[in-house]
C-alpha cells in the first residue's frame, strides 16, 4: 500500500492533502477560526477545478439522495441509542442542545459540502475509488481532523480523540461514494452526523 502511493499518479493528489492541511495550520495563528473554515471550503471546493480533474459526482441523483437519507436515519439512531446506553449506565440522561440556523447552514455548506468534495470526489476517485482507497482517504481525513483541530491549541484528549474517531463515519461515507457514485449520499451522512454529533451529548 505505501509502496503504491509513492507511484507519480498519487504524489500530486497527497501532495495537495499535506499543503491545505498547512494552510489550515498557517491560517489558525492569523485570522480568525471562521474565516479560516471559509477559506478551507474555497480551497477543498476548488481543487478539483483546478487540477481539471472535474466535480465528479455532484449532479443530481435522487437515488443517492435517500440511500443519503436512509443509512443517515438508520446510524445515527443507532448512535444516539449508544449515547443513551452509555447515560444510563453512568447516571446521566441523554441532552439536546439547541442550533442555530447559522451554525446547521456552516455545517453544510462550508463543512460537510467542501470536504466530501475535496475527500471522497477529488482524493478517493485518485487514490482509487475502492476499500482500499476508502481505508487510505478515511485515514487522511482522520489524520487531517487531528492535525488541524489538536496541533497548535490547547485542546483536551478528549477532543483530540474524537477527530481520531472521524476514521469510522468517513468510511461510512467512503462506501457511499463506492455504491451510489454520487457525493449526495455522503454530503447528506457527513452533514447529519456532524449536527447530530454536536446536538446531543450527556448531562
Amino acid at each position: 500500500m505505501i509502496t503504491r502511493l509513492r507511484e507519480p499518479r498519487y504524489l500530486i493528489p497527497l501532495a495537495i492533502y499535506a499543503l491545505i492541511i498547512i494552510a489550515i495550520l498557517v491560517m489558525k495563528f492569523f485570522i480568525p477560526w471562521p474565516y479560516v473554515t471559509s477559506v478551507t471550503a474555497l480551497l477543498m471546493l476548488s481543487v478539483p477545478i483546478v487540477t481539471g480533474s472535474g466535480s465528479s459526482g455532484l449532479g443530481w441523483d435522487l437515488r443517492g439522495v435517500i440511500t443519503g437519507i436512509i443509512v443517515s436515519v438508520v446510524l445515527l439512531l443507532i448512535y444516539t441509542g449508544a449515547i443513551a446506553l452509555i447515560g444510563l449506565y453512568t447516571g446521566k440522561s441523554l441532552s439536546f442542545r439547541m442550533l442555530s440556523y447559522t451554525f446547521i447552514l456552516v455545517q453544510l455548506l462550508l463543512v460537510a459540502l467542501p470536504e466530501e468534495v475535496f475527500f471522497r470526489g477529488y482524493l478517493q476517485n485518485k487514490l482509487g475509488n475502492n476499500l482500499k482507497g476508502i481505508i487510505i482517504v478515511s485515514l487522511l481525513f482522520a489524520i487531517g481532523h487531528l492535525i488541524t483541530l489538536c496541533l497548535g491549541g490547547n485542546y483536551s484528549m478528549s477532543l483530540c480523540s474524537q477527530a481520531l474517531l472521524t476514521f469510522f463515519p468517513s468510511l461510512v461515507m467512503g462506501y457511499l461514494y463506492l455504491v451510489t457514485g454520487t457525493l449526495w449520499a455522503s454530503i447528506i451522512f457527513h452533514f447529519l452526523a456532524n449536527v447530530v454529533h454536536i446536538a446531543i451529548g450527556l448531562s
